[in-house]
């Protein structure tokens, strides 16, 4: 009896569509979700049960799947293609995988349809990138990398770029000057990495607010206190490959940023002097609709990686616009790079320094005369020591008393302990550490 049940309902499920299936309107098509010419069929024994018949060259739920598509047009917003793999040739991770559910793009989310993503691995644009791009797991965790899919404008080859332009973090283009308050002028070659940011005021007027860092291609690093009193993003411009203040004067190439995103940490707050979890991300896109591309005055700065930190005493760069002193009223009119030395955890909480306001997400860092240092103006630059060969990103000017007093050392926020944070609101990863 159990046998013969079962073979009806297989018999049931297999009936041809034209003696044992129900195809629906227009009007039903549509809410049955079916694309590209899709029709919704229900069977006629299980008339709840529906499906989308597809049409030649379309598969998945929803005919979404276009296998026809062998290169993607402009961006590939739409390419609905079956490339799988990323410029590397690793497998992309599939859209619905409990891997992917965690990030900001899965088979799960409300749009899922209309931005191509479903039950399969294969390669989309969601958020309008350079070009289509995947998940890919890489050792215990998830980044974003773009793919190998030909472009329908380079006659379908691969829209690999060359490796001369690939970013190549921390590398600079002139050789490092050790000889900001004190230092010395420093052409943006020296630091390519650093980001200037600007705020839009009524009447036309822009001012120069904060410093920042390039740490993937339409990422840049600052701190939360820049931004937290005017937090809309079309506040703000950034440059890239810049090396003076005054916006009546350009740098031979340097490239101006709209903020397309800007996030603040949520956690961030400041007490009577101390700044906790002041640390933004700003995602720009220049006027062409592109991210940065590398050159000799623009590049990333490497990201740290929690287990290799640089020793106390090891000395570092520090870059930014700043005051020259702490009575002085104007930025730096040039582009200042100099020296200091981090500063132990147990030296800066002694009462002389600033005792219990540091925590272990912070670090110090002055010059050992105490007559150079990072000051107003300076805000949101990086600190940037050399790890293994690579300049590395290991603070963010943050807070501290003054500027180059003695025994009150310049605080920066430590970048190691919030690469989570960072990965999480970007999904990138610089090339550190793979």
């Amino acid at each position: 009896m159990r046998v013969l049940l079962t073979s009806l309902l297989l018999y049931a499920l297999v009936v041809s569509d034209s003696e044992g299936s129900h195809e629906f309107g227009a009007s039903d098509a549509e809410n049955c979700g079916c694309l590209n010419g899709g029709t919704c069929v229900s069977y006629k024994y299980f008339s709840n049960m529906q499906r989308c018949n597809c049409p030649k060259k379309f598969q998945g739920e929803h005919c979404e799947i276009d296998t026809s598509k062998t290169c993607y047009e402009g961006n590939g917003h739409s390419y609905r293609g079956k490339a799988n793999t990323d410029t590397r040739g690793r497998p992309c991770l599939a859209w619905h995988s409990s891997n992917v559910l965690l990030q900001k793009f899965h088979a799960h989310r409300s749009d899922a349809v209309q931005l191509g993503l479903g039950k399969h691995n294969y390669c989309r644009n969601p958020d309008n990138r350079r070009w289509p791009w995947c998940y890919v797991q890489i050792g215990l965790r998830q980044f974003v990398q773009e793919c190998m899919v030909p472009d329908c404008s380079l006659g379908g080859r691969p829209s690999t770029p060359p490796a001369q332009q690939e970013f190549q973090c921390g590398q600079k283009a002139v050789k490092p000057r050790f000889k900001i308050v004190g230092g010395e002028f420093t052409t943006i070659e020296n630091q390519p990495w650093f980001a200037a940011i600007y705020k839009k005021h009524r009447g036309g007027l822009v001012s120069y607010i904060c410093g920042g860092s390039l740490i993937a291609p339409c990422w840049v690093v600052s701190a939360t206190h820049c931004f937290i009193n005017h937090p809309a993003k079309e506040d703000y411009i950034v440059y890239l490959g810049r090396s003076k203040l005054s916006l009546t004067t350009t740098t031979p190439g340097e490239v101006k940023f709209d903020v397309e995103q800007l996030i603040l940490h949520e956690d961030y707050s400041a007490e009577s002097l101390a700044h906790h979890n002041d640390i933004a991300l700003l995602k720009i896109r220049s006027s062409e609709g592109g991210c940065a591309q590398p050159s000799r005055s623009i590049q990333t700065i490497c990201l740290p990686s929690l287990l290799n930190e640089p020793h106390f005493g090891t000395s570092c760069e520090i870059t930014g616009f700043g005051q020259e002193s702490s009575n002085d009223y104007l930025y730096s009119e040039h582009l200042k790079m100099t020296t200091v030395r981090l500063i132990s955890h147990r030296e800066c909480q002694q009462p002389q320094y600033y005792g219990l306001e540091i925590t272990t997400k912070m670090l110090c860092a002055a010059d050992p005369q105490w007559e150079t240092d990072s000051c107003q103006g300076d805000s949101g630059g990086p600190l940037v020591c050399l790890i293994d060969g690579h300049q590395t990103l290991t603070g963010i000017v943050s807070w501290g008393r003054g500027c180059a007093l003695k025994n009150k050392p310049g605080v920066y926020t430590r970048v190691s302990r919030f690469l989570p944070w960072i990965h999480t609101h970007t999904g990138e990863d610089n090339g550190l550490g793979l």
